[in-house]
Order: C-alpha cells, then sequence, then structure tokens
C-alpha cells in the first residue's frame, strides 16, 4: 500500500478531532471517490468520441429525458 503525507491546516485538523474523522480514511475515500470520476469521464469520452449524434440530437433527446422525469415527479409528488 501506498503512503502519503498531507499536510492540513491546524483548524481543520481541529474540527476533524472533534468530530471524530479518521483523516487518513478521509483522504483514502476522497481519492478513491476521484479516480472513479475521472474513470467514468474517460469512458463517457471514449463511448461519445463514437458518436455521430449532433448538438441538435442532443438538446432533442434532452428535452425528453426533462420532459419525462417533471411528469414522473409531478405524478408521484402531485404537484
Amino acid at each position: 500500500m501506498e503512503k502519503i503525507i498531507v499536510e492540513v491546516p491546524e483548524e481543520l485538523a481541529r474540527k476533524a478531532r472533534m468530530m471524530r474523522i479518521e483523516l487518513s480514511l478521509l483522504a483514502a475515500k476522497a481519492l478513491k471517490d476521484r479516480i472513479d470520476e475521472l474513470e467514468e469521464i474517460a469512458e463517457f469520452e471514449r463511448i461519445v468520441s463514437k458518436s455521430k449524434a449532433t448538438e441538435k440530437d442532443v438538446e432533442e433527446l434532452t428535452e425528453k429525458a426533462n420532459t419525462a422525469m417533471w411528469e414522473y415527479h409531478k405524478k408521484k409528488y402531485k404537484l
């Protein structure tokens, strides 16, 4: 396992201690989440690079999805 040293401002370290937050676990989770996010972006870019959809196609699809979501929530929450 790799080890890294991170300097944390004293105020932040104090708050973490008060909240009983283990900074090393928090940092490891933040790194994992960011790496996962970057992998998802890379995968999205790989898929999109093969797409033949135009900007107009994407706008139309987005509008349909937004409308469908609105209708779903309107019905679910009786808006």
